[in-house]
């Protein structure tokens, strides 16, 4: 089986060219759908006093029953490590997106994967779950009691110093992050095994390293949005 990063994505990448299952079709559609929804909001939010920096990724559904008709051992590798098999199956989109919409990137936008499909033989409880379920891809089926509101979260800050006229910038990541405990990527995309992707401080910079006063751009910074869902266990049937 794949083990690096590179062999997951020229997997992944063997499977979105299946002819059967037509995925540069879906991915482009996804793509198109994302330009028309902010074409959408731009013009419904023209007039507003401030915005924030929240790119409309592009997302589109891949059914596990796909993948495991191509692979049934690559599914089962990414029910036991979720989270770097999909930075490998949003790698290896991202290339097809580009020779499907080339330029479709602009504004750190990325295509986005989301899974479907049975997990298991039969959903979880939320009452089933437990440490050993902890980074690992489960199907959870509830009854959500308290949905709370959309709220941003601060993704990568940009500030501006008048007196040396430069810009730096500032990414965070939580507890919360996709990326956390995975090995960090270089500039080409390529992991580095010695350095790990950490939860970084939340101290917002007021001043750079000299001393000098920043003034944050929030029109240049990035957010995503944030939302958190309660289950309870569902009634007896």
């Amino acid at each position: 089986m794949a083990n690096t990063l590179m062999e997951l994505r020229l997997r992944y990448d063997d499977f979105f060219r299946v002819e059967r299952f037509n995925y540069p079709e879906r991915i482009a559609a996804a793509i198109d759908d994302s330009i028309h929804r902010s074409r959408s909001n731009s013009s419904k939010f023209a007039n507003a006093t401030s915005s924030l920096t929240t790119p409309d990724h592009p997302r589109f559904r891949i059914p596990l029953t796909e993948l495991r008709s191509f692979d049934p051992r690559l599914v089962n590798s990414l029910i036991r490590d979720p989270l770097r098999h999909l930075r490998a199956l949003e790698a290896s989109a991202h290339d097809v997106a580009m020779e499907e919409r080339p330029g479709y990137d602009k504004h750190d936008v990325k295509v986005k994967v989301a899974l479907g499909g049975p997990v298991a033989s039969r959903p979880m409880s939320p009452r089933e779950l437990a440490s050993g379920s902890l980074r690992r891809l489960v199907c959870v089926e509830g009854v959500a009691v308290k949905v709370s509101s959309i709220k941003p979260k601060l993704v990568k800050s940009v500030h501006y110093c008048p007196q040396t006229n430069t810009h730096e910038s500032r990414t965070y990541v939580d507890a919360t992050d996709p990326q956390l405990g995975l090995p960090a990527l270089d500039s080409t995309g390529n992991e580095l095994p010695d350095k790990r992707v950490t939860i970084t401080s939340t101290a917002y910079p007021t001043k750079d390293k000299d001393g000098n006063p920043l003034e944050t751009e929030f029109g240049l910074s990035v957010f995503k949005d944030y939302q958190t869902v309660t289950l309870q266990e569902m009634p007896e049937k």
